[in-house]
């Protein structure tokens, strides 16, 4: 593999075995539950109930791991050779996460979970080895652009992520009409929505133009837009929404206005358009009070103490407008640490405001996902390619 692929499937690798540690064991509240041994260990585990929604995401949440390691040991060990043991050491860190939670008892240990997290890494695993066989065989073309920008790919991800969550298949006539049935019900003027939807779509743009062949950023956009609606027809518990549709088609019709701009202006344009749009949803309806409430420092930590079906879709919102916003401000010709700094400071001032906010949850998690997000771009992003 190339020096910066491996560079990237290391530090992917690192990330991810973070998030799956801090994920799945906190609050770190471990206590002594009295087993007799590794065998009493075994025996409390067994195959809780699970969800679909659930094995999407166990699948999921390995999957990047799998594909890292056996990136990072193909090299050595052969395609083949680095898939099997990518998937045994996926298997085993399931393993002895689903033995420690057994002390966590705000955490569900289950052999289900296990199976699905083996399933992810090995699924990453030959994911991963495929794209390094189509890669050997082209020196160019879609799949080269997209290894050299990773962090626009991954805006394009997070979205299509946010939109689809939790990626539960469903092929049942009445779920698939009951998917139509909003663009009957509800309402097709929801400004508030129809904005966010357009802004994120004009954003995916600007991401299309750095991955695509030049010219062709809008036929990539509308073909997300198009995969997008297809799968919240497909998949369970989502639907159509009204306000989806006319962002995208509004985002369609300023598609080439904003193209015509150049390059740094169009991404300037959107970051301060992103920027408006953050501090108004985040201190709306601006109703401050003299008592403050606290700020979480734990990252993420309403999210994981508060289960709900909508966490995941959550989770990954804010990581595109978190990743959007500063990466937005690098393409409009800041440097990567002006960038991060501004894009950071800009969402930990609305998160900070919101401590004087009524039943708004501040916390560290949005300026850390923002930083974060500058130190990818630092480390990966290909600043040649694309308008200029």
């Amino acid at each position: 593999m190339a020096d910066g692929s491996t560079r990237t499937a290391a530090w992917l690798c690192g990330v991810v075995l973070f998030l799956i540690a801090y994920g799945s064991l906190y609050p770190f509240r471990f206590t002594d539950i009295g087993a007799a041994g590794i065998g009493d260990l075994l025996g409390r585990l067994d195959w809780a109930r699970t969800t679909r929604s659930d094995i999407a995401a166990n699948v999921l949440l390995y999957l990047p791991l799998g594909a890292s390691l056996a990136w990072l040991l193909a090299a050595r060990l052969g395609n083949l050779l680095a898939i099997l043991v990518a998937t045994l050491a996926g298997g085993l860190l399931a393993f002895g996460i689903e033995l420690a939670q057994l002390y966590e008892t705000r955490r569900v240990a289950s052999l289900a979970d296990l199976c699905f997290n083996t399933v992810g890494a090995g699924a990453g695993a030959v994911t991963a080895m495929l794209v390094a066989s189509a890669h050997r065989r082209l020196r160019s073309g879609t799949l080269a652009r997209l290894l050299r920008q990773p962090v626009a790919v991954a805006l394009l991800l997070s979205w299509a992520g946010h939109r689809l969550a939790p990626f539960a298949p469903e092929f049942d006539l009445a779920g698939l009409i009951a998917s139509f049935r909003s663009l009957l019900d509800a309402s097709w003027w929801m400004p508030g929505e129809m904005i966010r939807h357009a802004l994120a779509w004009l954003v995916i743009l600007l991401v299309c133009e750095r991955i695509a062949r030049l010219g062709r950023a809008l036929a990539v956009a509308g073909l997300a837009m198009a995969a997008v609606l297809v799968g919240r027809i497909l998949f369970d518990g989502l639907e159509l929404v009204p306000a989806e549709i006319v962002g995208m088609v509004a985002a369609l019709l300023l598609a080439r206005p904003l193209l015509a701009l150049p390059a740094p202006q169009a991404a300037a344009a959107l970051a301060s358009a992103l920027a408006v749009w953050i501090a108004i949803t985040g201190l709306a309806p601006f109703d401050f009070q003299l008592t403050g409430e606290g700020f979480a420092l734990v990252p993420f930590s309403e999210s994981l103490t508060h289960y709900r079906a909508t966490n995941l879709a959550d989770t990954f919102q804010r990581c595109f407008i978190a990743g959007a916003l500063v990466w937005l401000l690098v393409q409009s010709g800041l440097s990567v640490l002006a960038a991060t700094l501004l894009g950071a400071g800009a969402i930990f001032g609305v998160e900070l405001l919101q401590t004087w906010l009524p039943g708004q949850a501040a916390e560290i998690t949005d300026p850390l996902l923002a930083i974060a997000a500058g130190g990818l771009i630092a480390v990966f992003e290909d600043s040649r390619g694309g308008r200029r």
